[in-house]
């Protein structure tokens, strides 16, 4: 058995004007496709439903003991339909994601224009923050989404790796650091000026830092005590931004993820991978247990495209 809303409408419709004309007009049907969809719908009941004279349409015994039934159902499906559709509404007409300051600044207005021009229904609302206020802003229920290095596993979280990423080192375009911290025309120990560059090139200088609490930052730490280097000055900044700022003016040498590096590009530095290459992942992060919505889903994607489009800085 199939029977479907629409059958139950027209049988609805029929019982209740006692006509077939009326009804067809009613539901914008015409007389012979009403009269399929009963025809139709008697054959899965197996029964008649109406009496048709040349004077009236009236229940037949069956018909009057499904009407009460049919009727339930039709209400039922038809209120689920509705509220279906205002969760729908309610899930696509406000997304809300939060982003590091670096990124909400470099990538998420060129996201944001692309999203608009597909979806212009829904309102994205973007918030900044550290990793710390907007991964907490998730767990409360505050953000949608939110993006960043977000390298531990959280009870309660589910992450999406979207971008692989790797530190780089960057640098004054005009200069290299010398041993005291201080800018100097002198290249790093093992620095050829172009390419990748090795950690050991690190050793001696003066490094721009993020905060301990920086996820970057950890990862920065464990490679300079893999690598056994001596740094000469740490200078400790919030934020990436900040960092590449600092560098470009012979402050130190900054390390960063290589998602960030479109920053780069409005400075004059150069950034180049630190090997052996220190790889991990850029995150979006949701609730565990919430099923994406296809908005999400969408947006998640267009920021992908816009990350993969975006220039990038130069080697030295």
């Amino acid at each position: 058995m199939n029977i479907s809303l629409r059958q139950l409408k027209a049988f609805l419709g029929v019982a209740e004007s006692a006509n077939f004309t009326k009804t067809a007009q009613h539901l914008h049907l015409s007389q012979a496709g009403l009269s399929a969809t009963i025809r139709e719908l008697e054959s899965q009941l197996n029964t008649r439903l109406f009496e048709r004279t040349t004077r009236a349409v009236v229940l037949t015994e069956a018909g009057r003991v499904f009407l009460p039934t049919a009727a339930l159902i039709a209400r039922e499906l038809s209120e689920a339909a509705l509220r279906l559709r205002d969760m729908e509404r309610q899930d696509i007409a406000t997304l809300r994601v939060g982003f590091t300051p670096l990124m909400a600044s470099t990538i998420v207005p060129d996201t944001l224009l692309r999203f608009a021009a597909t979806h212009p229904q829904v309102d994205v609302e973007v918030v900044d923050g550290s990793p710390v206020e907007i991964q907490q802003a998730v767990e409360n229920g505050g953000l949608d989404a939110a993006f960043g290095a977000f390298f531990a596993k959280v009870s309660g979280l589910r992450r999406e790796a979207i971008i692989p990423s790797h530190l780089a080192a960057v640098y004054a375009s005009d200069r290299r650091m010398g041993k005291t911290g201080t800018p100097s025309k002198a290249a790093p120990a093992g620095d050829t000026g172009s390419g990748d560059m090795p950690w050991q090139a690190l050793n001696d200088q003066a490094l721009i830092c993020l905060t301990p609490e920086s996820p970057v930052q950890s990862l920065t730490e464990e490679a300079l005590f893999r690598h056994k280097l001596n740094i000469a000055r740490r200078t400790t900044v919030q934020h990436l931004e900040t960092a590449i700022a600092m560098a470009e003016k012979g402050f130190g040498i900054a390390i960063i993820p290589s998602f960030a590096q479109s920053a780069c590009l409005r400075y004059a530095v150069h950034c180049r991978p630190l090997v052996p290459a220190v790889s991990f992942d850029f995150y979006a992060i949701t609730r565990a247990g919430a099923v994406p919505s296809p908005t999400l889903t969408a947006f998640v994607s267009t920021f992908e495209q816009v990350v993969a489009e975006l220039p990038r800085p130069s080697a030295g």
